[in-house]
């Protein structure tokens, strides 16, 4: 009843129709709390998503950076190149096709002993050591290039064979001592110089990590340590682009591309 008198008013609530209000406020505020727990939890995600992204994307980039790096040497398949839309000039610079695992047709055989290309590029460190000396590579004075690197190792340590191939030399020479060189297919060849002691002969087949010579300091050298050089198409490669073991353990002064 109001102060000023008049008619008086009740409300009559029947229980089920309260216990149905009740059930459907707890719905509703149980439904809103759901759903901001799953939207909190789906935010989470997507902000992993979009770090994992991101970290994917990096990877990528760097993928792509060491292909288009690598391509020259002959590595990476023309396949995979289209596949990553990579527009990369495959000619030398005569214009030539630059060999790419498609155009290999898988390997060759060599005195009846099958070369399969993908096993026989000079990636395996012919010993454990650091570079001392790198390339150095002057077009008006030959006499001072140095068209391979040189890697610090105690005498008698195991000089391996960086990739399966055939050996074509393997003799004493004035300025290398005692020194091996193999052929390993698709105008690939190594250079192992100033060794204690050759293990292999000429014409002999070898495989990817078989010990070939012992470290020693034979022909010019000051003191024992690896000489070894990689050739593709007649043109000196920097062994530190092709294996990271030299990369990493590079302490010499000569700068590389």
């Amino acid at each position: 009843m109001s102060e000023e008198g008049g008619w008086t008013r009740s409300y009559l609530v029947r229980m089920d129709h309260l216990a149905i209000a009740l059930f459907l406020a707890v719905l509703l505020i149980g439904g809103l709390a759901g759903g901001w727990i799953i939207s909190q939890t789906h935010l989470t995600d997507y902000s992993l998503l979009q770090a994992e992204n991101q970290r994917l994307k990096n990877y990528r980039d760097k993928v792509r950076h060491t292909i288009i790096n690598n391509s020259q040497y002959g590595l990476i398949s023309s396949d995979l190149l289209q596949e990553l839309e990579l527009s990369i000039d495959l000619t030398d610079d005569q214009g030539r096709p630059v060999s790419i695992l498609d155009e290999r047709k898988g390997g060759i055989f060599v005195d009846q002993i099958y070369i399969n290309f993908l096993e026989n590029i000079p990636t395996f460190p012919p010993v454990n050591g650091y570079v001392t000396r790198g390339l150095l590579l002057h077009e008006l004075d030959l006499q001072v290039n140095h068209e391979g690197i040189d890697i610090a190792a105690p005498a008698g340590e195991i000089v391996a064979a960086a990739a399966s191939g055939l050996v074509v030399l393997s003799r004493w020479t004035e300025d290398l001592g005692n020194m091996i060189i193999l052929s390993h297919g698709d105008d690939y060849f190594t250079v192992y110089g100033h060794n204690q002691t050759n293990l292999v002969a000429p014409r002999q087949w070898v495989e990817r990590g078989q010990p070939i010579a012992l470290v020693g300091d034979t022909g010019i050298s000051h003191g024992p340590h690896l000489h070894f050089e990689i050739w593709k198409d007649a043109r000196s490669i920097d062994p530190r682009l092709l294996i990271d073991l030299y990369r990493t353990q590079d302490i010499s002064v000569e700068t590389y591309d």
